[in-house]
């Protein structure tokens, strides 16, 4: 039986998966990740998103790749009361524009 333990800790989250029948073959496996707030990332929700995506591969759940029609995508937005700075609202029109041509490319195929 395979069992998720999750320990909360000051920065984050301690992760602990204990498998007692890895492979089928009744030994014993046990992995431990620590999800924390990297100062040197540049989205600092990053290890947030990282500890949902691996425990939903921990659970086996489905949630695609880039060849399905659906795939379950874990993102950050602003808030409702966020004011982006310029640079900000350039870099968002930039990547809603690159969104748009390929949907046009789409389109013509």
């Amino acid at each position: 039986m395979m069992k998720i333990i999750l320990h909360p800790a000051r920065n984050g989250v301690i992760k602990k998966v204990v498998d007692d029948n890895y492979g089928g073959g009744n030994e014993s496996f046990s992995a431990v990740d620590v999800y924390e707030q990297s100062i040197n990332s540049k989205d600092d929700r990053e290890y947030i998103k990282r500890f949902f995506y691996d425990i939903c591969e921990d659970l086996g759940l489905d949630i695609g790749n880039k060849f399905n029609k659906d795939v379950l995508k874990i993102e950050t937005i602003w808030g409702t009361h966020y004011e982006p700075t310029q640079k900000e609202v350039d870099l968002k029109i930039k990547e809603l524009e690159a969104e748009l041509n390929l949907l046009k490319e789409w389109k013509t195929l």
